[in-house]
């Protein structure tokens, strides 16, 4: 069967590790958005809607294409941001399985210090909270893998 993996975690918690070991998958992250030509990352927060959006159009089309193995790269911290993913994979027919990779709270200011995007241990903490409150639902395929941080 066709299999989606949707990943979660705060920012360098290691999400890309985890994603990396995922061997012939197609990988979709928002982050893709905000490389340009030469390689290089320039984060525009103002811009965050449209790299979401462009993510689930591209994530879609794997769908449509019938790539057997998706995986959706983002912070994914709360049910609303991880709804629509689903959602599409059941319509497709896939297999879907979400991956929360969980830092422990003691270690938020590693995984603050080593993320790729500069957000601040504030941030890290407010994702850590969200992930920490968020109720999937228990027919979701889910688990929880702790972070090598």
């Amino acid at each position: 069967m066709n299999q989606v993996t949707i990943v979660s975690g705060v920012s360098g918690s290691g999400k890309y590790t985890f994603v990396r070991s995922i061997r012939g998958a197609a990988v979709f992250s928002a982050d893709d958005y905000f490389y340009d030509a030469k390689g290089q990352y320039n984060f525009d927060p103002s811009k965050l809607g449209d790299a979401h959006s462009t993510t689930f159009r591209l994530f879609v089309q794997a769908l449509q294409a019938k790539i057997p193995n998706v995986v959706v790269d983002n912070t994914n911290t709360t049910t609303m941001e991880i709804s629509p993913y689903v959602l599409a994979s059941q319509a497709f027919g896939y297999d879907c399985r979400i991956v929360t990779v969980m830092v422990p709270e003691d270690r938020l200011h590693v995984a603050a210090a080593r993320n790729r995007h500069g957000v601040p241990i504030e941030g890290v903490r407010a994702q850590f909270d969200r992930i920490q409150s968020r109720e999937l639902p228990p027919w979701w395929n889910h688990e929880t893998i702790l972070s090598s941080i």
